[in-house]
């Protein structure tokens, strides 16, 4: 607070003379900062919302191109899959172009850059057969080489407007056919495309590299601020700024207020002079009161601005007056008090002179939490609010620690799940915790005061108990542990622990006695269940047609064996408390790691060995071996293979039987040949006529073709030898050719040709090479045979092989025959299947067997031309 002696060297100052016209100019140039700062923020506002309508109008703008552009790029999909002819093109572009006002035309050019269709031919400025220049070939190179829409720069029409085009590749099958070309009126563009309340309220001109091309027919002149919107990849942009409005009304209203208000304060100065001096000699006395208070007293306006505070104040906070001055009371609150507060004091000023009272906690500088009750009075005709504040840090201190062993204490007992009884010395009960009161049934008031018998209490089981409370109440053991059955306050029984301590008070005086009961039902009837769980699981281990053994692996000792095991394994009796494995056992646990097939000489069975890692009941990690009798399995797997390799022979001696006239065509010619040339020697040597050297070119012809005759065998030979199948690195393309050696001769037969094509740098395959020849040869004489209906020249079977992947080759047979129909594909490779008329359906049931014998795979696909696609898979061979 000021001194007297502070007014009274003011009074005499020359200053406190000038102080009203002071305040006068002060007065103006606040309200001229005001009007500087109005401006300002109108400037901002403007900045804010050209900004948010600029985003707004960029998102309509994309939205409404982006339809341009599906539009387009539907008509080029058409126009590659020459689904639309010139006649569609013209309606379809024609009904664009009535919802598009702002392109003038669509046009198609092709990959030659010669424009075929335009529509309209008045507005594009190009005509059939037109090529395409300036910048329209540098957007449609970039369109072609990236393979997505783009725009072109701008360029001026022959009538002097400017325009701008959207290019579309058009594609067939991934090859570019040409340009769906959007022609765009610049003017039309700028008055079209933004949304109407964007162009009304904005003055909007589309620039490209600083130049005008076109603006919208906004009659405002624009202000300074503006924002731009570029259209992607071309520099084309709308520029949009705010257009300057009417004369502010409101500026003027301002100025006049500000003159009215300073003509006031002209004539309230000559009041304001003559309640000074009374205002002093009072704050003089107000200034008394305030120093010697020792509660806090203080003034603030209503924004929490601290004006004055007494000496009371300044110590509890520990800062000093200047540096407490002029900061908000809010600094000094605990932050979480502080919006409370803040609303607080709100509603406090809204309420009007009505004085409020309220506690909260404040931070002094060095770093205690203090807490006052505050009595707040605000004087709104001043704009500030007077307080007064009495420190209760002590009392709130000791009422927090009473709160906080209060609840710590109630939250022990409400989580607790063990019932807490106390007794005095004649038993009466004294306490129970909820958690007693709920495993009875009993509640609090219920048992409180209660002498024994207790009501739940088990009456058949009644005396028992009142012995054991007798003992305990008699001292003689000062901890007691026993277990009886109980009675709930529904009747229902159940089994309860008690553990029974003494009760001790704060001088060391025996008082009771303190009672801990759990509910042990649960705990009961589950061991229960555990144990029949357990003569469940031995009953049914023991019942299995299969050898279990648990063993601990590190010391290998056979923890549990069952009745099978015994019997097959000749395990120790089940009288030995600790049994160890036999040597069979242990080389059993030696390939424990994986599933796999034993042969044991006694009893001369096969047995599938699994093993898996359990926990035991001791909670060690142990290994539980299970042996299953596959004897009569593995017996049918191996007469399964030796049939599917007679079958497999039998097949390959089928088709040779089947092509035996041909094979006999085949080699009836060499043989033939061969006679002739025979006859024709034994001709001239009876006529004399024989030298050698007429007679050598015919031996080397006879030689010839038995060397012909004699391969053609030799492959038929090999082809049809029954062997058993021998996996070895074998090159696919020796496979292909020896089964073309027979497969040529069919071929020639049937008036079909076959082509095949070998990848580069294939690696060696791991197969049988005759079983492979004999798939082969099957799925490429039913390829020929499904081509029949077709002309000789167009009878064309394509073999080839490529690297499917690091591990596999892919051998593809295709033919361009009828086809197999949906409905049969799922049932072409069951046994017995056939689509001929003279077929035994084994073919490609063998072939797929075959395959699969090789870890491939065969599958049937539709040819996309017509026909169908054999696939199968073998393996790479690996070294």
């Amino acid at each position: 607070m000021r001194t007297s002696r502070f007014y009274t060297s003011l009074r005499r100052s020359p200053v406190y003379r000038l102080m009203p016209n002071s305040t006068i100019v002060l007065f103006f140039l606040t309200m001229a900062v005001m009007l500087w700062t109005l401006d300002a923020r109108e400037s901002d506002q403007q900045r804010t919302d050209l900004a948010k309508d600029t985003l707004w109008a960029e998102q309509t703008m994309r939205l409404r191109l982006d339809g341009h552009q599906a539009e387009l790029a539907q008509m080029a999909r058409d126009i590659g899959r020459e689904e639309l002819t010139e006649e569609g093109f013209l309606v379809q572009a024609s009904q664009f172009l009535g919802n598009t006002p702002e392109m003038a035309a669509v046009v198609w050019a092709d990959a030659s850059y010669i424009v075929r269709w335009v529509a309209p031919y008045e507005e594009s400025g190009l005509s059939a057969g037109a090529g395409i220049s300036g910048q329209r070939v540098d957007a449609y190179l970039a369109a072609r080489n990236d393979g997505h829409p783009r725009f072109s720069q701008p360029y001026q029409s022959e009538g002097g407007d400017w325009r701008f085009d959207l290019m579309v590749p058009v594609y067939r099958d991934t090859q570019f056919r040409g340009m769906v070309i959007g022609i765009y009126q610049a003017g039309a563009f700028v008055r079209r495309v933004p949304p109407s309340w964007f162009a009304e309220k904005y003055h909007l001109a589309l620039q490209s590299g600083g130049l005008n091309l076109a603006r919208n027919a906004q009659s405002q002149p624009p202000l300074g601020v503006m924002q731009s919107i570029r259209l992607g990849g071309t520099s084309l942009a709308l520029v949009a700024r705010p257009v300057r409005g009417d004369v502010n009304k409101n500026r003027l209203i301002q100025l006049g207020l500000i003159t009215g208000l300073s003509v006031l304060t002209l004539l309230s100065l000559f009041s304001l002079s003559r309640h000074i001096r009374r205002r002093i000699e009072a704050e003089r006395e107000r200034d008394r009161v305030y120093k010697l208070s020792r509660e806090w007293l203080g003034v603030m306006r209503e924004d929490t601005t601290l004006l004055h505070m007494n000496p009371a104040f300044v110590q509890g906070l520990g800062y000093s007056a200047e540096q407490l001055q002029g900061t908000s009371f809010l600094n000094y609150v605990d932050p979480q008090q502080r919006e409370p507060t803040r609303q607080l004091i709100r509603q406090l000023l809204e309420a009007g002179s009505v004085d409020r009272y309220v506690e909260t906690r404040m931070l002094s500088r060095d770093g205690r939490v203090l807490s006052l009750a505050w009595a707040m009075s605000p004087l709104l005709d001043a704009g500030v609010l007077y307080l007064s504040g009495r420190d209760i840090t002590a009392e709130k201190q000791a009422e927090q620690a009473l709160r906080h062993e209060y609840m710590f204490r109630k939250a022990m007992e409400d989580s607790l799940v063990v019932g807490i009884r106390a007794i005095d010395l004649d038993g009466r009960i004294s306490y129970v915790n909820p958690a007693f009161c709920r495993i009875t049934g009993y509640g609090e008031d219920e048992l409180i005061g209660l002498r024994p018998p207790y009501p739940y209490w088990s009456p058949d089981v009644a005396p028992l108990n009142y012995d054991a409370l007798r003992q305990t109440l008699s001292g003689d053991n000062s901890h007691q542990l026993f277990e009886s059955v109980m009675q709930r306050k529904s009747g229902e029984k159940f089994y309860g622990q008690m553990l029974i301590s003494p009760l001790i008070d704060a001088d060391g005086i025996h008082t009771g006695w303190m009672a801990a009961l759990t509910d042990m039902t649960d705990k009961r009837e589950a061991q229960q269940a555990l144990e029949a769980a357990n003569e469940r699981f031995i009953a049914v281990i023991e019942g299995l047609d299969a050898a279990v053994a648990v063993v601990r692996p590190d010391s290998q000792q056979l923890l549990f064996c069952n009745k099978r095991y015994r019997q097959w394994l000749a395990a120790a009796s089940e009288e030995h408390e600790y049994e160890y494995c036999d040597l069979r056992l242990r080389q059993m646990l030696q390939h424990a790691n994986t599933d796999q097939e034993l042969w044991l000489d006694d009893p001369g069975r096969w047995y599938l060995l699994r093993s898996r890692p359990v926990r035991w009941v001791d909670g060690h990690n142990v290994q539980m071996l299970i042996l299953t009798d596959i004897t009569e399995q593995h017996d049918a797997e191996q007469r399964y293979e030796e049939q599917m390799q007679k079958l497999q022979a039998t097949s390959r001696l089928i088709t040779m039987g089947e092509m035996a006239s041909t094979l006999a065509h085949e080699l009836n010619q060499p043989l033939s040949a061969i006679a002739n040339y025979q006859a024709g020697c034994v001709e001239r040597l009876r006529q004399g006529k024989a030298t050698p050297a007429s007679l050598i070119p015919v031996m080397e012809k006879i030689t010839a073709q038995a060397e012909r005759a004699g391969k053609i065998v030799r492959r038929v030979r090999e082809f049809v030898k029954q062997s058993e199948p021998v996996r070895k690195a074998a090159d696919v393309g020796e496979i292909i050719d020896a089964a073309l050696a027979i497969a040529e001769i069919e071929a020639r037969r049937l008036a079909s040709s076959i082509n095949v094509h070998l990848a580069a740098n294939l690696p060696l395959v791991h197969v049988d090479p005759i079983l492979i020849e004999q798939v082969l040869l099957n799925l490429i004489k039913n390829g020929m045979e499904a081509m029949q209906q077709l002309p000789p020249d167009q009878r064309q079977l394509e073999i080839s092989v490529q690297r499917q992947h690091s591990k596999r080759i892919e051998v593809a047979i295709v033919d361009r025959g009828h086809g197999v129909p949906d409905a049969l594909k799922s049932q072409l490779f069951d046994a017995f299947f056939t689509t001929k008329g003279d077929g035994m359906g084994m073919g490609l049931n063998i072939c797929r067997s075959i395959v699969e014998f090789h870890q491939g795979q065969l599958s049937v696909e539709d040819h996309p031309l017509g026909g169908t696609i054999f696939r199968f898979t073998l393996p790479v061979f690996e070294p």
